[in-house]
């Protein structure tokens, strides 16, 4: 703020960036749609580096902007300032969606202390790598995992100050954007070296150090922004030295870039940029917000995204706001809808608020049927919308405006407010945390160890461990090996100078000639494949991936227990590509048949694994079979899991059935 003829006005471009409320709405949109409709927006969590660019460019700017008007900061101020920003509102959301989790939906409360604790320590990112949580996992989603995006928030506000200050102390050297252009260089380079194809990409995701690209890229881009705004609002009392032009770059940069005097009074007007560049920006931006659009309904979470998509995100996410705020920008009136602005505006608390609410709600009304995703979503919505305004106006504002303790407590009442209005207020605010802090107590104490679905699956596992150690004797079972294909005799071939009817080289096979490789939706349906196929070999674990099918399969053949049929289904945790395929594919060998099994459930890379099945099984229709386990799914819907719409319950044998007509028609097509 400057003093101009005496009286308090803010410069042009000093003021608000106007049009980020609108960025940040627009990537809440894709964050929200990611966790709740993933196939439908499978790239969503691009958004998340919207949001990292764009908090690392204001916070930065914000400080930036002090030091150029004051020379100093004050850390306790400002650490006073975020906590009472993302604090208040984070603990009402987290005792209260533990509560209402406690009364509607006890298997979210699995391991809940820990991401009670955590989450409001501003570490759940942490607790999430070191105690193995995959965030890309969502068979059994965390309830506050969507946190770890504000531990990774708070982390970054603790470190911001120094990387300030540094910048600061080296402004005379004009190498003061390299530091936080170098500490993003760092951190992707970590993302892309620690990154594991085909591994679980949580440790890289979640991780303070791998995933700072977009913060850092935001405090670099705020340097720029702030050196701008202060050389071309210099104060007229201090003229440009003409001699200034014979002493070095680096003298004429410290002394140009001084704080401004308190008592300055004039300041010259400033220079508008040039017409190049106010055209330029806006398009650049428009540019930069295809390019995240198109990562957003295309991206997946595979190889290109930890080796660049979120680093591409990242310096588009820059572009876009430099689009969008400068002078005269046509992308800043597009960012100034009123709707997106103000979803931009309470992005924190719907972020808070959307995902338990997602889960608690698919819980009581998802009921496994992919048909009631609907009412799902809208309720979901709804109700985040009113959890999100009630803790705007009862609790964010009021400490906004004030303080925290006028939140609680208000006293003094300014004028223009209502006495009464605001202690009733405070009395309401007052009861909501500690319901729901007791609640959430109680809650963490009642929480069970393990939700029912795992509970049922562990004990199917131990059943079907102990069937095969009474088949097998404790030995390895006897080998079966793969027939060969029968051979038509000539007279068969011929008859009259007409070809015959060719006849099918293989019949459908026993359980003893079966081999299965799966994941939890295969242990959830040992007993019906078991009874549809007596004597089936079954090896199937929970969270397991394509990515150790082959060297499943290389192991059974070294006991000599690979059988000629063998059932793949791995396809429910995680994309598979047509290389894991291949490899599998030739692991097995031409005289074996390889019965693919597709996957059912609402998740981003499902549909994706599903028609690259199909165009895999066509491309190889000799020896390979498409079971359509999701077809067989959406007709016995009765016969899925309402607790998260993948898993058959135990003792179907659904599964077990679509894997058998797939066998049928494939035999009677004439393989």
């Amino acid at each position: 703020m400057f003093h101009i003829n005496g009286e308090k006005r803010t410069p042009r471009m000093m003021r608000k960036f106007v049009g980020l409320d609108g960025i940040k709405g627009l990537a809440l949109v894709a964050i929200v749609a990611y966790h709740c409709t993933q196939g439908r927006l499978p790239g969503g969590f691009y958004g998340v580096d919207v949001f990292f660019t764009v908090a690392g460019f204001v916070m930065a700017a914000s400080m930036f902007r002090k030091l150029f008007r004051k020379g100093k900061l004050n850390y306790v101020r400002y650490a006073q300032r975020r906590l009472a920003r993302l604090y208040p509102a984070l603990l009402l959301a987290v005792t209260a969606m533990v509560t209402f989790a406690g009364l509607l939906d006890r298997d979210a409360l699995v391991n809940i202390f820990g991401q009670v604790l955590s989450s409001l320590t501003g570490w759940y990112n942490w607790h999430a790598i070191i105690g193995g949580q995959s965030y890309f996992d969502q068979l059994t989603p965390q309830l506050l995992r969507h946190l770890w995006f504000v531990g990774v928030l708070l982390q970054f506000y603790v470190v911001l100050p120094f990387v300030v200050w540094v910048m600061w102390r080296l402004r005379a050297t004009r190498f003061s954007v390299a530091v936080p252009l170098v500490l993003a260089a760092v951190s992707g380079t970590l993302m892309w070296v620690l990154y594991q194809p085909g591994g679980d990409p949580t440790r890289v995701y979640f991780g303070t150090d791998t995933h700072s690209t977009g913060l850092m890229l935001g405090v670099a881009f705020a340097w720029c922004v702030c050196t701008y705004e202060y050389n071309h609002y210099r104060p007229v009392s201090q003229p440009v030295n003409a001699s200034a032009n014979l002493t070095s770059p680096a003298r004429q940069t410290a002394q140009s870039m001084q704080p401004l005097p308190a008592a300055q009074s004039h300041l010259q007007p400033p220079q508008p940029p040039s017409g190049m560049s106010v055209a330029v920006a806006p398009a650049l931006g428009f540019i930069a917000l295809m390019m995240l659009c198109t990562l957003c309904f295309c991206g997946k979470q595979d190889d290109f995204a930890f080796r660049g998509g979120i680093i591409l995100a990242s310096i588009c996410s820059v572009v876009l706001i430099a689009g969008t705020i400068s002078v005269n920008s046509w992308m800043r009136d597009l960012m100034l809808f009123k709707p997106l602005a103000a979803l931009g505006r309470h992005s924190y608390g719907v972020y808070l608020w959307h995902w338990p609410i997602w889960i608690i709600v698919s819980a009581l009304l998802g009921k496994g049927n992919p048909r009631n995703n609907g009412w799902v979503l809208a309720v979901t919505l709804v109700l985040t919308a009113l959890c999100s305004a009630i803790s705007w106006y009862l609790l964010e504002q009021p400490i906004a405006r004030h303080s925290t303790s006028y939140a609680i407590f208000p006293y003094p009442v300014s004028p223009e407010e209502n006495k009464i209005l605001q202690i009733l207020r405070a009395v309401l605010v007052d009861v909501l945390v500690v319901v729901a802090m007791i609640g959430c107590a109680r809650a963490i104490n009642d929480a069970p160890g393990k939700t029912q679905m795992q509970i049922q699956l562990e004990q199917q596992s131990h059943k079907l461990e102990r069937g095969r150690k009474q088949t097998q004797g404790g030995q390895p079972a006897k080998p079966v090996q793969p027939a060969k294909p029968e051979q038509a005799k000539p007279a068969e071939q011929k008859s009259a100078g007409k070809v015959q009817p060719k006849h099918p080289k293989h019949v459908a096979p026993t359980g003893n000639q079966m081999t299965a490789i799966g994941d939890s939706v295969m242990l959830a349906s040992a007993d019906g494949l078991g009874a549809v196929f007596p004597g089936i070999d079954i090896n199937a674990e929970v969270s397991r991936s394509m990515a150790v099918a082959s060297q499943i399969a290389q192991a059974d053949a070294a006991a000599n227990n690979l059988r000629q049929w063998v059932v793949v289904g791995l396809s429910t945790n995680g994309y598979v590509t047509v290389e894991q395929l291949d490899q599998l594919h030739q692991q097995l060998g031409d005289d074996r048949v390889m019965v693919l099994v597709n996957a059912h459930g609402n998740r981003a890379w499902i549909g994706v694994n599903n028609q690259m099945f199909a165009d895999y099984v066509n491309s190889h229709a000799g020896n390979t079979v498409l079971v359509d386990w999701d077809a067989m799914a959406n007709q016995h819907l009765d016969q899925i899991s309402f607790g998260d719409g993948i898993h058959p319950v135990i003792g179907s044998d659904i599964y077990a059935q679509a894997v058998k007509q797939a066998i049928d028609g494939w035999i009677a097509a004439g393989h």
